[in-house]
């Protein structure tokens, strides 16, 4: 079972109150994967939004001649990543895989955009924050392009 404590080490749900914690917690689930596992690929539909609990999480794009997968980012514990989920087209536009052994919060995309849409509060403060963490992400990756 999830708890409002355990959402709150989320930056995404930062300025919602308990009740709406409890909104949130209601649709999540919880998933453990061992080391080493796919979670979703690339150009997959996005159906989930992901949290890591504990462990840790690759982000790879098949990129250069030979198509092999490049490491673009490492998703830890108190991130998010599947943002896809929640914005349009749903399609992932990377794939993702577990380093070592991880627990991971998991909101199925189509009914958290229906909580959005029944609560405006919860889904402007919610996608704020994930504006701000793909906003962030993007940085990086242009950081890395660039050195």
């Amino acid at each position: 079972m999830i708890t409002n404590e355990e959402l709150k080490k989320f930056e995404i749900f930062d300025g919602l109150n308990e009740c709406e914690l409890d909104v949130i917690r209601e649709i999540a689930k919880k998933e453990v994967y061992e080391a080493e596992k796919r979670i979703f690929e690339e150009n997959s539909l996005a159906a989930n939004l992901y949290l890591v609990l504990k462990g840790e999480v690759v982000i790879q794009m098949r990129g250069g001649k030979n198509r092999e997968r490049i490491p673009i980012d490492t998703i830890a514990p108190g991130e998010i990543f599947g943002w896809s989920a929640v914005t349009e087209p749903y399609t992932f536009t990377a794939a993702a895989y577990t380093l070592r052994p991880t627990e991971l919060i998991v909101i199925k995309g189509d009914v958290l955009r229906d909580l959005f849409r029944k609560n405006n509060h919860i889904g402007y403060l919610v996608m704020t924050k994930i504006a701000a963490v793909i906003s962030s992400r993007l940085r990086r990756l242009n950081e890395k392009l660039v050195s």
